[in-house]
This record gives C-alpha cells, structure tokens and sequence, in this order.
C-alpha cells in the first residue's frame, strides 16, 4: 500500500478577508470591487483543480446567502471526484470560538483557540441548502460543537 503521496498544496488565508468578501458577496452595487478582492483572493487558484479543500471554519464566515457562492467556488475548484472537509455548527444556540486551523505534520491537523466568536452558525441542513451542487458524504459532531463534514459533489 502507498504511504506517501505527491502533491500541490496552495493555502489561503481567507478568513483574514471573509468579512471583506462576505460584505462584497452582498452588495449587487460593488461587482467591479468584487471581482477585483475575489480575483486577487483566489488567484493562485484560478484555473487549477483541486482533489482536496480544506475550508475548515471558512463556511462559518459567510451568511446564508452567500453560502451559494461558495458552492460555485467549490464546483469551480475541486475536481469531479474531489471532496472538501469542513466544520459547521451542530447547534444554532451555542456559540462557536474561531480557531487557527494547520497542518502539524503529515498526519495530524492543529488548531488553536481564539477569542472571537464566529459570526455565522450554519446548521447541517443550511449548508446543505447552501451548497445544492454537493451532498455530505461523512459527517461527525465534535466535542466543542462543530459538526465536522466532508463533502462530494451530488
């Protein structure tokens, strides 16, 4: 069995943007500064296809409605059989503490505590609604309230 594989790995730090892009996702009026921040954003990955996305808390900055255009990024981005992993809330009234996700090695993922609470608590079944073009493959509820997710196109 193969233990090591090759790859690209392309990391972007949208959350530092996300109420930039969430606030420019909203308005129909700023298209050009839209298409500019989103531009700029993305640019490493503008024309790549990925098998992997780690979006990570990323979907918990944006509101409801701007949960279809990150449907749009991800049928953009991921390749037909790609999946994109993730964690949303499992409930709507407890509040969830942002967190600096990373990857600690090869096998294990790190994430520390922040102090800011994340601005969206999107439930199992908003995301679904959200992200009509995938379907939740897995799914598992995290001690602190996170559900943890891993998507594939529907």
């Amino acid at each position: 069995m193969q233990r090591t594989f090759w790859g690209r790995l392309t990391v972007l730090d949208l959350i530092s943007q996300a109420s930039e892009i969430n606030a420019l996702l909203s308005d129909d009026e700023a298209s050009e500064q839209r298409a500019t921040v989103l531009e700029d954003s993305f640019e490493p990955c503008i024309g790549q296809a990925y098998d992997l996305v780690l979006m990570w808390d990323f979907a918990l900055h944006l509101s409801d409605a701007n949960l279809n255009w990150l449907n749009d990024w991800l049928d953009a981005m991921l390749t037909y059989d790609g999946a994109a992993h993730g964690f949303v809330c499992h409930n709507a009234t407890r509040g969830l503490v942002a967190k600096r996700w990373g990857i600690a090695g090869p096998d294990q993922l790190e994430a520390e505590s922040g102090s800011t609470e994340l601005p969206y608590r999107h439930l199992r079944g908003a995301l679904s609604r959200g992200l009509p073009d995938f379907q939740i493959d897995k799914s598992v509820l995290m001690k602190d309230g996170r559900l943890e997710f891993v998507i594939r196109r529907g």
